[in-house]
This record gives C-alpha cells, structure tokens and sequence, in this order.
C-alpha cells in the first residue's frame, strides 16, 4: 500500500501535521493558562490598589466629618462651659444627633467635659462620669489622650468598633473636653473591602502589628501576614497550604499604617483553566483530524491519476518500479523510444499552437515525411449530425468510426510522393495534412476528397462535410488555417450544398444582410394564428432565403430568435416543449434546408391545432381565462395585458380586441375596476393601513393609487371607511326607530 504516492503523501502530511499542530497546541494551553494565571494576579492588584484608595479617601474624610463635628460652635461651647445649662445640653445633644444622622458610617459618638466630668452619650444622653457604661473609653480618655488623628480598635462587650479620639494632636496636652466617634465595622468591610460573594476570595486590613482592622481572619490570613515584605508599599506571592494554592496580593495603606490583603483561592480557577486548555486540545485535535481528511482528499483527488497512470504502465507495458514516479519515469523513457505512439499528440499540438516547436519539429520530422515538403494543404472532415450520433454511440464506439474514416482518408490520399498525416482532435471532425512539392492547385486531390466522402457515407454509413484549404508554407501559421476551414464546414448548413468548400467560397458570404426584424416573427406569428396556412409557409420561405444569406453563427442565432417566438407563442403545440430545447433540437439537422421542412411541418400541425380548439366557443373561454387569472393575480403590481397575453399563448393586441369584444369594456378598465373592488373589500372588512391595502391591491405607487380611487368613489380611503363605519353603526338604530 505505502509504495502507492498518494497513500505515502497522505502519511508523510499526517506525521507533519500531528507533529507540527499536537506540540504547538499544548504550548498554547500552556502559555494560556500562564497568561490566564498572570492576568488574574494584575486584576486581583489593580483591585486591591482601587480598594486601598478608596479606603484611604473614604476613612480620610470621616476624620474630616469629626473634625467638623468637632469643632462646631455648640460642641466647643458644652466643652468648655462650667456650669450646667439645660438649654445648652439640650442643643449640643441635638448637635450631635444631627451630624450623627447625616453619615451612615458612624454607630455613635462620645463628648467629654473634663471640667463638669460630665458626657454625653449619643445614644443615652447627658451622664456624670460614673454613670457612663463604656468605662474602658472613659479610662482611655482620662489616662490617654491618644495619638494624633488615628483610628483604634475599641471593643464594647462583643461588639467590635473602629473609633476615632478628638483633639488627637501633640501640641497641647491638656484638653477640657474630647469627642469619640465610633464607627460601624460591618458599614465599613461591606463599603470598603467586599469581595463581592465570591467564597474563594477573603479579604482583611490589619495594622502595623498584623492585628485585624475589618475584614475576617484565619489560618491563612496569618500566614500571609507573616510572608509580607516590610518596606514594600504592593505586592503578591504565592501561598502554598494542605488545602490548595492560594495567591495573595496586598497594598500598603500609608496614612494609616495599614496593610489590606487580598487571598484568593486557585482550586476553582485552575479547574476553569484546565477546561479550556482541554478544549484548544480538543479543537487542535479536531482541526488535526480536518487536516488529515483534507490530506486524504488532495492526495487522492491530485495524486491519484499518476498512481492509475502507473497503474496503466504496469499493466500494458509491464514496467517496473519502486514507486509511482519511479514507474511512470521509466515509462517515458520507453514512450521516448516508440515515437508513433505520440506522433499524433505532437501534430496536434502544432495545429494548435500554429507554429512548429524545435521539439515537436525533432518529433514530427522522426515519424514522418511532411516537413520535407515545403508546402502544405490542410483538410477538415466534418461529421455531420454529429451530436446526434453522440446520443447513439458512446466514446470508444465514436473513436473508432473516426479511426475508420481515418484509415479511408489515407489509403485514398496517401501515397509516396504525397504524405499525409490524420488527425482527431476528440470532437466532430478530423484534419487532414497533405504535403506538397509546389504552391499549384491539385485537382486530383480535390476529387479523391469528394470520393473520401462517398466511401464514408458507403461504408462507415456517416456523411461529412470536407473543407480543404490552399497550399501553404511549412512555417505559416496552421492556427488560422484550421479555424478557417472549420468554419467553411460549416456552411453546408447554410447553403445545403454537397461538395468539397475551398477557400473562395468565403466570397459568398462577405455582404451580409442585416438581422431579421422582431416584426417579421410576430407578422408570422399572426399569420399562423389566423389560420393561413399558405401564406405562412411563403413567409417561412422567404425567411429562410434570408437566412441563407448568413453565416453559419449568425444564421444559428436567427434560427434561435424564430423558434423562441414560435415555442413562446405556441408553447402546448409544438413538439419542442420548453425553450431550453430549442438548442438542442436545432443539431438535429445537418442542413438549413433540413430546419426548413421540419418547420413547415410544424406549423401546418400548429394551424390544425388551432382551427380544432376554435370550434368549441373558444372566445368564451379564453374570456373566463383571462377573468380567473385577473382575479387570482390581483394583487401583483406587475400584471399587464401582455402578462397575461403570453399566459394564454396569444397576442396583447388580439387579447384587447377580444375581451372588449365579448365583456364590453377594456381589459385595461376591467383590472382598474377589479382593484377598485379588492380596496373596497378591504377598507370595510379590515383594519389594515392604507399604504397596506394598496399594496395588496396591486398599485404600483400611492398617488395612482389615491388618483384612481377617488376619481372611481368620489371619495378618499379613509373617508370611504368612516362612512361605512358610520352606515354600519345607523342600521341598529334606524331598525330600533322603526319598530317603535
């Protein structure tokens, strides 16, 4: 099997391919889910950092709402005061209640009087110092005053609270009264630090002393803290514990001397990156397997016709080899060796490209006399009927008739001092090349010509037409000359004559008449379907005069363009059923003169046709016809008197003529009158738009449409539907008043 070419291409482009795509895809899941990994880091610091600004400014600006607070006039007043005043109570109370109230953040607050020993507590009121339940902040205050402006951590039985001690500053020392603010931690992680519900990532603040600010903490927030670069303001690593990877990032809070720690959990995202590094392998796979095929294809689809070619040099000229090329290389040496085997290619290909190459010269002058002459004549044999005979036999069977004619054209013509060569070109005619001593006319050639024509018909049971051309040079271009003598072939079809055509009858056909006028066919057209039988067969005579005057192209068009009226005027009586076949029933005949009788023939048929269908009320019918297929084609926009003239194989002016003729009125105003009445329907018994309805009405635009329909009611669309929208809505009534 693998000494087959295509079977090894397709195994060599597998191995190149399984090794070029499986690697690189496993590269690329690698390198995907290294980037993934990286990605994630970068989002989860970008985030971290946001989270540590927005922490910063929001605690920044607390600190500045408790300065105001602070510092308020009623505040300082109560602080500084040393008698009681209910009054000045009663409004620093309600001071602080409204400052309190206007940021969500903060639980409550504590004001101290250090000279009254007295506080108040916003959610209490006014105490003396020993009636004050939070005694551990009292102690702070009295034993403390506190650093300047930093939060603290302050705990109320088991209740954790972020508290701020105002005046915190170093420059004085003694204060007569302090303000604490005390911050809701739950407010704070759920606006500062939320991981958004995601389970796999915890995040916390702790402070210089990796005590817990907000957030929560566990096993790993200790170990984290722990693995923290001091003197770094951000940065990650990578926390490796029994129960999975963890990747943490932190950012260092500056003007609180915090640090915010973000742990994210790598088991959920490790799956997720390991599912779509299987699915790149699995496409490669797929893509791999794609290759493969398409390997499979090329090589059988290209590659394949040089192993049936091997195939064929094995079996009929027992070649030996170790592969495909290495049989087929020793088969051209043989073929090189055995010039009559490609002689016939090597002529073809000089007819063709015109001029003799210096290797099919080397070839020709090998295997044969003619380029020892200096002259040429170049012969066609045109098998007429000849894609008639293509339905009758098939490839091999036509192969060898013309290997028959072949072998007649050189026993007739051939002889010692006249060479000549025959050649099949696979379609409807051979050539033949005659050498000659000099550029004089050879009457004898043409007579044996004439008699390759009668053995042919007598014997192959084929006729030919034969073109044969004038002497010419060996190196003249033989391109031209067979064009040439092809064409004249085919004038027999024009003319009808039976003979041998030489290069003067071109002059036949130099003055051309012009193209045959569409008012002739549809003359004849109407001619026929008055039912003048001999006066259309005299206008088919002239026509076909005409046509002969034609070359073979141009009368083949003209023939095309007569048949098209015929077949389209008359297209359930003839015998050609659709236009496509008109084509194909022209090369039936091998003569115009052929096309003529049939012709004839046919539209005498055609007439007895037409004179059988007009004795059963053919104008009532062809009246109902038109009716039906107006009312079943209402709608189209496109509906003409021509339309439906060619629905019913006549002409638009003979379908005016009868319709007015039987109904009364013009078919023109018949379909005016049936569009008018499509609307009407419409307007009373739908509700569609107006645009809708003539759309559906078959007007082609709106102003004929408005045009048309007001001058046939007197009214416009939309007032033809109020009134009868009216008319509708007074028949209940009026039958009402008339029973009463």
């Amino acid at each position: 099997m693998f000494r087959s070419t295509s079977w090894r291409i397709f195994v060599i482009s597998g191995i190149f391919f399984a090794i070029t795509i499986v690697p690189f895809s496993l590269f690329l899941a690698n390198r995907f889910s290294q980037f993934a990994y990286s990605q994630m880091g970068t989002f989860n610091q970008d985030r971290i950092d946001e989270m540590a600004e927005r922490t910063e400014f929001i605690l920044a600006k607390l600190k500045w709402y408790s300065l105001n607070m602070y510092e308020d006039h009623s505040v300082q007043n109560w602080m500084y005061s040393s008698a009681d005043n209910l009054l000045q109570n009663a409004g620093t109370m309600r001071v602080l209640t409204k400052y309190l109230s206007n940021e969500p953040f903060i639980e409550s607050a504590y004001l101290f009087s250090m000279r009254k020993r007295e506080v108040i507590d916003s959610k209490v009121g006014l105490l003396q110092f020993e009636e004050f339940a939070d005694q551990p902040m009292q102690k702070r205050i009295e034993r403390n005053p506190g650093t300047f402006l930093r939060y603290f951590d302050h705990q109320i039985g088991k209740n954790s609270y972020l508290a701020l001690q105002l005046p915190s500053t170093p420059v004085q020392k003694n204060q007569d009264g302090y303000l604490v603010v005390l911050f809701d931690k739950k407010e704070l992680q759920k606006h500062l630090i939320s991981g958004g519900g995601r389970a796999d990532v915890l995040l916390s603040i702790v402070d210089d002393q990796g005590r817990l600010i907000l957030g929560e903490s566990d096993e790993r927030l200790e170990e984290s803290i722990r693995n923290i670069r001091t003197g770094l303001k951000r940065g990650s690593f990578e926390l490796n514990r029994a129960g999975g990877e963890a990747f943490v990032n932190y950012a260092r809070l500056e003007s609180l001397g915090w640090t915010i720690i973000s742990i994210t959990e790598m088991k959920q995202f490790r799956a997720k990156a390991d599912a779509f590094k299987t699915v790149i392998i699995a496409c490669s796979l797929l893509l791999l397997a794609a290759l493969l095929l398409i390997a499979y294809w090329n090589s059988r689809r290209f590659v394949g016709p040089f192993r049936r070619l091997a195939d064929q040099l094995q079996r009929m000229l027992d070649v030996k080899g170790e592969n495909d090329y290495g049989v087929i290389e020793k088969g051209v040496v043989m073929l090189r060796d055995h010039y009559p085997l490609i002689k016939t290619e090597y002529m073809r290909q000089w007819l063709l490209q015109g001029r003799l190459t210096d290797s099919t010269r080397a070839a020709i002058v090998r295997e044969s006399g003619l380029l020892n002459y200096e002259w040429l004549r170049l012969a066609v044999v045109k098998i007429d009927s000849y894609y008639e005979m293509s339905e009758q036999y098939d490839f091999v069977s036509r192969k060898l008739l013309k290997y028959a004619i072949g072998n007649i054209a050189e026993e007739l013509l051939g002889r010692p001092e006249r060479p000549i060569e025959v050649v099949d070109f696979g379609s409807d005619h051979l050539v033949v090349l005659v050498g000659a001593a000099s550029s004089s006319p050879d009457p004898e050639l043409t007579k044996e010509l004439k008699e390759l024509r009668r053995q042919v018909a007598s014997y192959v049971k084929l006729d030919v037409t034969i073109a044969e051309s004038e002497a010419r040079r060996v190196h003249d271009d033989l391109r031209k000359v067979y064009d040439d003598m092809n064409e004249l072939t085919l004038f027999k079809f024009v003319s009808g004559d039976d003979k041998i055509y030489i290069e003067q009858d071109f002059e036949r056909y130099a003055d051309l008449q012009a193209p045959i006028e569409e008012a002739v066919h549809e003359s004849l057209i109407q001619t026929i379907r008055s039912g003048k039988e001999e006066k259309a067969l005299t206008m088919l005579d002239g026509l076909f005069v005409r046509l002969q005057t034609m070359n073979y192209t141009e009368c083949q068009f003209q023939l095309k363009l007569l048949l098209f009226a015929i077949v389209k005027s008359f297209s359930k009586m003839t015998s050609i059923q659709s236009v496509e076949g008109i084509e194909h029933h022209l090369r039936q005949f091998a003569t115009l003169a052929d096309v003529r009788e049939w012709l004839k023939e046919e539209t005498g048929r055609i007439i007895r046709l037409l004179s059988d269908r007009k004795g059963f009320n053919r104008k009532e019918k062809l009246v109902e016809e038109i009716i039906e297929y107006v009312s079943y084609h209402i709608h189209d926009p496109m509906l003409s008197v021509e339309e439906i003239a060619d629905h019913i194989a006549l002409t638009g002016k003979y379908v005016r003529h009868l319709f007015h003729e039987q109904y009364g009125m013009p078919l023109s105003n018949f379909i005016l009158n049936e569009r008018i009445g499509k609307v009407k329907e419409l307007l009373e018994q739908t509700s569609l738009q107006i645009t809708d309805i003539a759309e559906q009405s078959g007007f082609q635009t709106k102003s004929h449409f408005f045009t048309a329909f007001k001058k046939a009611t007197g009214m416009t669309p939309s007032q033809y539907r109020d009134s009868k929208k009216n008319e509708r809505m007074e028949r209940p009534r009026l039958a009402e008043n008339s029973a009463k």
